[in-house]
């Protein structure tokens, strides 16, 4: 690998390697390699995280996974800091994590460069160069993708990239075929068919070799081999291409040069040429006179991709197994169904040489043909003479009969149900039978089915290229990337596309992508000639029922990436059992998928983008206003009520949260069972469809709800560090409730962000927005809305060393907390007031709060409670005893474990680690420290990062490596600089002069 100082260079073809400046980075744990690997295969992608859970732990996750996987993140950029890449490699976006691209060389990458540049090579006339770039691809495997680790989730990727090997190989050996490099094609391939010994092509293109090196006997030899072997492993015999080959060499006069010396030349003639890919078993011809059906509609000259789908059609279409092979493939309107059919029954043709058969079912449209219909063309097609049988059962059976002795291929497109391909099923195995829909057929036989999904980026642009040239694609690479995305990777979408830049050849690809950056425009872009996206998805809305195209619509309310079930029940007030069977027709139909793996508790839904701009479209056109509206509203409800269980479950009680005076809704109970009591799995699974539901709330004219629904979104949001989510609530909720002129509302808001940017350590933009908060309250005559916003306003006096001002007001703010029984504000009041004494000297008063703060959250379930147990071991620490304060730090560790409290978790882990120093077990109290100081970054949270750099730079002084713990500190000092807090700035400057005192 290259030693480019600013470019980190990751192995995938092989054990993992990633090198950083000629240095291999150490991951050598399990987990990390297969979070890293999860993210690698899907580098510059988001990874979802049920995807990582998945990758890591398999079948056995974990209880909190989110936690777990930010751990092994964290641990990840460690890792990566460790070795000097400085810059962000792991970075967190809804719904997951991302690898970026950037600065970063993958050897796969690489290996798809190589394979256009080869490409481009060959168009050029330049097979010596072509050459070249395949073997330098080759050289870059050292093994299967990421072997030495397995997992069940990344062998589609392994399999792919398995393939994509062998390709190569071939492709190699084609050329070299072609140059005459005999010596090195009989040496590669020898081994190559030895791996893959049911591959018919380069066993061709071995004995093209060998018979123009003069090895006729042992070209002949091979043939009898592999004809042998797809006997005994498949039960057929070879294909035609290779059998016309066999011929060629045996009579040695059919155009083929003589044969000439073993070595290294150039042909100079025809010569017996490698046969396709087909493995299909060659026939006897129809007989004389008997009619051969050709119905097959054109082939595709611009197909490419879908090469293991390819290979799975053909091989469960030619396999002798005794029953008639029926393949089905099913996918969304465009996404290739028919393309791929059409393409694998032109492949197989020479497999079926007594004919194919091809009728259009227009399952989706209005228009469906009957199979009664559908059997007279067969019947007619066949040869059959006279009246045609009346009833649908006799057509079936003359139609079997007709085709019981020949090997024909039966292609059914577009299928709506099992009605319709039951009746056209022949009878015998000779024929073999494709069918395409965009429903699962459930009851018909199939020998295989094939979900068809969109495009992968690397097949999107394979594609593009193929319509426009890879010339234009490679003038503007970032903007291809842009296509494909607005295309979604929808074949039909790309295809249109495609069409569109090769029809027009003045338009730069920068143009055709700003005309569809507008949702509202993109459909009616997504159009050429007889091709329209639009027209592909009003198919499938016009065949499912008038319920569930109101469903359709109004699930374009969510504007988030997936959603669950519960949003269906109030989006068309129906309980949620029927509203699950309008959402089985939207899925049967594929306008939904799922995004969750098979059997999942709780499975989740998406709609393609394209499909959702289609719903967006007619909630516009069809969905009258007021119901709309009201639609709008009992979601809106439903979430809030959903979120308020959440809130309450996971923060002890609905406690430090100033609520709407609308009647607090009940969640449904179906949807209450669905959850159980893993309340902070659901916010994780369902907070990018409250962020996106607040927004639409605001936007649509219910400020309200809107203003509510954040509000109690807050205390999740603060609990898991989703600081984007918090931001965009809120800010969206006050614009809605300063246009109403809510002014209540507009005070619970400005209370929540100024709470955001104090948990953010940005207390100057803080106190601004929590004095507005104040100032509404009072006005409006909220005291519990006043005293909540002074509370935190005396936490950024605290930080900024205005000691008396904080106590001050908390000591006001405790007085209506008291009264109105908020028990978590009341523990958070006297452990901050018992801290902040502690850090005054004045242990004794810190402790009658501390231990009033301990009593009042015995029985409390929330985030309280383990906080004070932390505050509990600073009390020990500042009375001389590490052991107590171990204690408490340990069970502050792990209730923060339990109970997901990430800030409170870092903490514990400081605590821990100063407690390891001042006993003298620095080993341990560095490995504590480091772990706290990875979680203080991943959450962002400069104030607990700074406390743990100086527990660090005291642990780098105790080993005698002052200059280490001086850069240390002045890290931190750095830090407090920024975050405004001159308070701890102080500790830190002190503890410099300390170490310059020590030091001389």
């Amino acid at each position: 690998m290259s030693k480019d100082a600013d470019v980190l260079e990751i192995g995938l073809l092989g054990p993992l390697e990633v090198r950083f400046r000629g240095e291999a980075l150490s991951i050598t744990a399990p987990r990390l390699i297969a979070a890293l690997g999860a993210l690698l295969l899907q580098a510059g992608n988001v990874v979802p995280l049920h995807q990582l859970v998945e990758s890591i732990w398999e079948d056995e996750p974990p209880s909190d996974p989110a936690n777990q996987v930010a751990a092994c993140m964290s641990m990840l950029r460690r890792a990566f800091r460790r070795a000097g890449c400085t810059r962000e490699l792991v970075v967190t976006q809804l719904p997951g994590y991302v690898f970026p691209l950037a600065g970063v060389r993958l050897d796969t990458h690489t290996v798809r460069d190589l394979r256009l540049v080869a490409q481009r090579r060959l168009a050029e006339n330049d097979p010596e160069a072509a050459l070249t770039a395949l073997e330098q691809a080759l050289a870059l495997w050292r093994g299967p993708v990421l072997s030495g680790t397995d997992r069940r989730a990344w062998q589609p990727e392994v399999h792919r990239w398995n393939e994509e090997q062998a390709a190569i190989r071939i492709a190699r050996a084609e050329i070299q075929l072609d140059l005459g490099h005999y010596e090195d094609l009989i040496a590669s391939l020898s081994a190559f068919i030895q791996q893959h010994p049911l591959l018919e092509k380069p066993r061709g293109i071995l004995m093209t070799a060998l018979y123009r090196t003069g090895r006729q006997a042992d070209a002949l030899r091979l043939y009898r081999s592999t004809a042998d072997l797809l006997r005994e492993e498949l039960g057929v015999e070879p294909g035609a291409d290779l059998q016309a080959l066999h011929q060629r060499v045996l009579l040695g006069d059919t155009g083929a040069p003589a044969p000439a010396p073993a070595g290294r030349h150039t042909p100079t003639g025809p010569a017996p040429t490698a046969p396709s890919t087909s493995a299909a078993p060659p026939v006897p011809a129809a007989p004389p006179g008997r009619s051969v059906p050709a119905q097959l509609p054109g082939d595709l000259v611009e197909f490419t991709g879908r090469h293991q789908e390819l290979r799975t059609l053909a091989a469960a279409l030619t396999r002798n197994s005794g029953s008639v092979p029926v393949a089905t493939v099913v996918g969304a309107g465009g996404t290739g169904k028919t393309a791929l059919a059409v393409h694998t029954a032109h492949d197989l043709r020479p497999a079926f040489p007594d004919g194919q058969l091809y009728v259009n079912l227009h399952g989706m449209g209005e228009s469906a043909v009957e199979p009664d219909r559908a059997l007279a063309l067969f019947l007619r097609e066949l040869g059959f003479q006279g009246p045609l049988p009346e009833t649908l059962d006799e057509r079936a059976a003359v139609f079997r009969s007709l085709v019981a002795d020949r090997r024909m291929l039966i292609v059914l497109d577009d299928a709506s149900d099992t009605r319709q391909v039951l009746p056209l099923l022949p009878g015998t195995a000779s024929c073999a039978v494709i069918v395409t829909s965009r429903m699962r057929l459930a009851t018909v036989p199939s020998t295989c089915t094939l979900e068809l999904e969109v495009l992968d980026e690397g097949q999107a642009l394979e594609l593009l290229a193929s319509l426009v040239g890879s010339t234009r694609l490679e003038a503007e690479p970032e903007t291809a990337l842009e296509l494909i995305r607005y295309c979604g990777m929808l074949p039909l979408a790309l295809r249109i596309v495609g069409a569109k830049l090769a029809a027009k050849p003045h338009w730069s690809l920068r143009k055709a992508a700003s005309r569809l950056a507008d949702e509202r425009r993109r459909l009616n872009e997504l159009s050429h000639e007889n091709l329209e996206v639009r027209a592909c998805l009003e198919l499938s809305y016009k065949g499912i029922s008038a319920p569930a195209r109101t469903l359709f619509r109004r699930l374009s309310l969510i504007s988030a990436s997936d959603f669950a079930e519960w949003v269906c029940s109030p989006l068309v007030d129906l309980p949620l059992a029927e509203a699950q069977d309008l959402l089985e027709e939207l899925l049967d139909t594929r306008l939904l998928d799922v995004t969750t793996p098979a059997g999942a508790a709780r499975p989740r839904y998406r709609m393609h983008d394209l499909v959702w701009l289609y719903a967006v479209a007619l909630a516009d056109e069809v969905e009258p206003g007021e119901e709309r509206a009201a639609a709008l509203h009992r979601l809106g409800t439903a979430a809030l009520a959903m979120a308020d269980d959440a809130h309450r479950a996971v923060c002890g009680g609905d406690f430090a949260t100033v609520h709407s005076l609308i009647a607090r809704p009940l969640a449904a109970p179906e949807a209450l069972e669905a959850v159980g009591h893993q309340w902070l799995k659901w916010y994780e699974e369902d907070r990018a469809t409250l962020t996106a539901l607040c927004r639409k709330l605001a936007v649509e004219g219910h400020e309200e709800l809107a203003w509510d629904l954040a509000a109690t979104c807050r205390c999740l949001f603060s609990l898991r560090f989703h600081f984007d989510d918090w931001k965009a609530t809120h800010e969206v909720a006050l614009a809605a409730a300063e246009r109403h002129g809510n002014e209540r509302g507009a005070a619970a808001m400005l209370l929540g962000l100024g709470d955001l940017h104090l948990t953010k350590r940005q207390y100057g933009e803080a106190l601004p927005l929590l004095a507005r908060a104040q100032e509404l309250f009072g006005k409006v005559g909220d005291r519990y809305g006043f005293a909540l916003a002074l509370r935190k306003a005396a936490c950024a006096d605290r930080v900024q060393g205005r000691f008396a001002r904080a106590l001050e007001g908390w000591e006001t703010a405790l007085l209506t907390l008291r009264e109105v029984g908020d028990i978590e504000a009341q523990a958070q009041i006297l452990r901050w007031t018992g801290q902040t004494l502690l850090e005054l000297g004045r242990p004794d008063e810190a402790a009658s709060f501390l231990f009033e703060a301990a009593e009042l959250v015995t029985a409390f379930r929330g985030r309280s409670a383990p906080q004070v147990r932390l505050s509990l071991g600073d009390l020990h620490l500042a009375q001389g005893k590490p052991d107590l304060a171990a204690v408490e730090f340990a069970r502050g560790f792990a209730q923060t474990q339990e109970n997901g409290d990430l800030s409170g978790h870092c903490y514990a882990l400081w605590g821990l680690g100063w407690t390891d120093v001042l006993q003298g077990r620095l080993p341990k109290a560095q490995e504590r420290l480091e772990e706290g100081l990875d979680l203080a970054r991943a959450i962002h949270d400069p104030l607990m990062e700074a406390q743990i750099l100086l527990a660090m730079a005291e642990v780098e002084k105790r080993k005698g490596d002052f200059e280490a713990a001086t850069a240390i500190l002045r890290e931190g000092a750095q830090i407090c600089l920024l975050m405004g807090a001159p308070a701890r700035l102080d500790l830190f400057n002190g503890a410099m002069a300390e170490l310059a005192h020590a030091a001389r």
